[in-house]
């Protein structure tokens, strides 16, 4: 039920038709508060804080860019120096910090903040108040800190921020919540430092695209750095040296979150006969679920992060990095070079 809600939901917002009219009048509603809060926060940190975001609801590739920026900064200043902060969404969202750890549950911190925590290595603080976060990555030594998400958490200071936009979905039909996918007005972009445009990547078809009323019509915003997400190799889940499939074998593809279609198409395009399952985003996954498939089944990092313990051991997943211009980490070490609290 609450997938085929998503979906229908998602093709209002992704279509050019226009939405029904008891969602534009809410909209309406939603968009006289977000001009209200349309200025960005100027609250000061303790350090330089990177918000990465979106105006969007759903993802836009998110994820991966917080972990090679946070990997480079790392590299750069040392491990213990960098930590990232999240929401924690769809896990229990506490309402005092807490620090993603190898044993860390997606029910208790979220699917999106134990990845970053499997990818990075790095300290991840989770908390419904990122300001609390911040204020515990910063107390544990932290001298740089990434928010994965928050342009509109106007409580949580931030020094920098950087808005990602998914080049195949844009802007949907342009309306904000509830009727179209805009968390905040256009016009929130004059006042984020740096836009990255996630570009589709080589496999995906041009029968993909979207036909948008407000995609990125006029072209990318004046100053947004094009990068893109690179599909790597399937890994077992279980972290063993188990050989996974290879083309042209059939498989169960399972992809809980916002925008599945890249996905499969990755998936079909290295010549797999891919049996499509798209779920809701962040969609609990059950042994029920799992156990009707055939297999061998492959799903993406992100889901992988909430698989139940035991069950099926043929579990694949497909690893993507964000391939990102030195030009974006430059421009963000330079910020962190020259920040005065």
């Amino acid at each position: 039920m609450r997938r085929r809600l998503a979906r229908k939901i998602e093709r209002i917002w992704y279509s050019q038709l226009q939405p029904p009219l008891a969602l534009r009048v809410a909209a309406r509603l939603y968009r006289y508060w977000a001009i209200s809060n349309l200025q960005r926060p100027s609250l000061r940190p303790p350090c330089p804080v990177i918000v990465v975001g979106n105006l969007v609801a759903g993802g836009s590739g998110k994820t991966p860019l917080v972990a090679a920026l946070a990997g480079e900064l790392a590299q750069r200043l040392g491990a213990a120096s960098v930590a990232i902060v999240s929401r924690g969404y769809r896990g229990i969202e506490p309402a005092r910090p807490l620090r993603v750890g190898p044993d860390s549950r997606a029910c208790q911190v979220g699917d999106e903040a134990r990845e970053l925590f499997a990818r990075t290595g790095l300290a991840v603080w989770v908390c419904a108040r990122r300001a609390r976060a911040l204020d515990q990555a910063w107390a544990h030594g932290a001298r740089v800190v990434i928010s994965d998400d928050g342009l509109q958490h106007r409580a949580l200071a931030r020094s920098f921020e950087l808005c990602v936009i998914d080049q195949r979905r844009g802007f949907g039909n342009g309306y904000v919540l509830p009727a179209g996918p805009l968390r905040q007005p256009l016009e929130r972009l004059e006042t984020v430092d740096l836009v990255l445009v996630k570009q589709p990547g080589p496999s995906a078809s041009a029968a993909s695209s979207l036909a948008n009323a407000t995609a990125l019509a006029d072209g990318s915003p004046p100053g947004a750095v094009a990068f893109q997400l690179e599909a790597l190799g399937l890994q077992a889940v279980d972290k063993t040296d188990r050989r996974p499939p290879q083309p042209p074998a059939a498989i169960d593809a399972i992809a809980g979150i916002a925008d599945p279609q890249p996905f499969f198409e990755t998936l079909e395009g290295r010549g797999f006969v891919v049996r499509r399952h798209p779920l809701a985003d962040h969609q609990p996954l059950d042994r029920a679920l799992l156990d009707r498939l055939a297999g061998p089944v492959v799903m993406t990092v992100k889901d992988s992060m909430r698989l139940p313990q035991g069950g099926r051991r043929d579990v694949f997943a497909l690893d993507v990095r964000a391939c990102v211009p030195d030009q974006v980490f430059e421009r963000v070490f330079a910020h962190v070079r020259e920040f005065k609290p």
